[in-house]
């Protein structure tokens, strides 16, 4: 599988509103000069140049270009602010109820270790060489398959955390990038305004090593998990991207005959 047959599968798999965006980390100028995509013309707010990719953008960024300060330093482009440190910033502000709980919340948090000189930010399926992450965003339910095809292979998920702040630069980027493992986001009130994500969408964070499992993991979960109408359209979606669907079965479910008195009337 390479990368742009894992995103068709993907695309067929789940009914994405948004296309999978992959960043890239670059340490240093040489790097990111040599990386063929357009560098950002003005700032942008980090989570806005994912939503972006989200629909078709591609993009580089450096610290000139960050709008945001808190992506700034999550992404290491500079340095945490002692405020926040140390928990005062946030507390005054009503976050929290006290400091210490403030400064314990930033120090849970995994920001990038090492600086970063630049990043691209773009569509999944436009890389030629590998990410460092893989972002999705969309529906719950799309986020809950995404996590099942993960347990196809890894079992429960237990690193799973986040607290409704920093939600895309912190929850779904820097700290599956330093834990090698998925994360799931609820998106913060911040990227919801600057980024106009829909209300009810989350998102997951993905290390790009364990993309093409995940992949695979979502496959080998349709016929446990999905009901027919939506293997009906999983269906059509492959055959629309002259994938095979043969792996398909109706009238199959991991819950067969598990609950008494049948499904509820509507």
């Amino acid at each position: 599988m390479d990368i742009q047959t894992s995103v068709q599968r993907i695309e067929s798999y789940l009914d994405l509103d948004r296309k999978p965006v992959g960043i890239k980390f670059f340490r240093n100028r040489e790097a990111f000069d040599a990386f063929e995509v357009d560098q950002r013309d003005r700032k942008v707010t980090y989570c806005n140049a994912v939503q972006l990719a989200s629909k078709g953008k591609s993009m580089k960024l450096t610290k000139e270009n960050q709008s945001c300060p808190n992506g700034a330093f999550a992404l290491n482009f500079t340095d945490v602010p002692e405020p926040i440190a140390n928990g005062m910033g946030r507390f005054k502000k009503g976050i929290y109820t006290d400091q210490d709980t403030s400064r314990q919340i930033n120090e849970d948090m995994v920001f990038m270790k090492e600086k970063t000189y630049g990043v691209a930010v773009m569509p999944l399926e436009n890389y030629t060489t590998d990410p460092d992450v893989v972002i999705v965003v969309g529906s719950s339910f799309n986020i809950m398959r995404i996590i099942q095809g993960n347990g196809h292979f890894n079992g429960y998920t237990n690193n799973l955390r986040t607290v409704g702040l920093q939600a895309v630069c912190q929850d779904l980027t820097t700290y599956p990038y330093n834990t090698e493992d998925i994360n799931i986001s609820l998106l913060c009130p911040g990227t919801r305004l600057v980024a106009d994500w829909v209300p009810d969408e989350i998102g997951v964070g993905i290390p790009f090593a364990k993309w093409y499992e995940i992949v695979e993991g979502v496959k080998q979960t349709i016929n446990p998990f999905e009901r027919n109408k939506n293997k009906e359209a999983i269906r059509k979606r492959l055959e629309e991207k002259g994938l095979d669907a043969g792996d398909l079965r109706f009238d199959e479910n991991y819950d067969d005959g598990s609950y008494s008195g049948g499904k509820i009337d509507i």
